[in-house]
């Protein structure tokens, strides 16, 4: 999120709205927002629901219960999902140059 954040006008020039989501609360949110910066929008899926409409809802990990994969989706200004990536694991950043690509062919 802090590379993203830095580089936000860069997906601005493209034409997009940067929103992360996760499932973690809003009050969560805010506080590690502002601890690291983040000039993000960000969205709560305390519930779940977005996560498992877009099919990246592990049902369990590590015995923690439900929780999002890390993933990324393009979705044009009809609703159409243009890109979508879940990353192997949470460490892994998804391919921000596909993104931009994918953004740049929507322009």
């Amino acid at each position: 999120m802090c590379d993203i954040s830095n580089g936000l006008n860069a997906y601005a020039q493209l034409g997009a709205d940067v929103i992360a989501i996760s499932v973690d609360s809003p009050f969560a949110q805010e506080a590690w927002a502002q601890k690291e910066k983040i000039t993000v929008k960000l969205a709560s899926d305390l519930n779940k629901q977005t996560a498992a409409a877009y099919g990246v809802l592990l049902p369990d990990l590590l015995g923690f219960g439900s929780t999002a994969a890390r993933a990324a989706f393009v979705v044009d200004k009809q609703g159409v999902v243009r890109y979508s990536e879940q990353t192997p694991t949470p460490k892994d950043l998804p391919n921000f140059e596909a993104i931009k690509a994918t953004l740049q062919g929507l322009g």
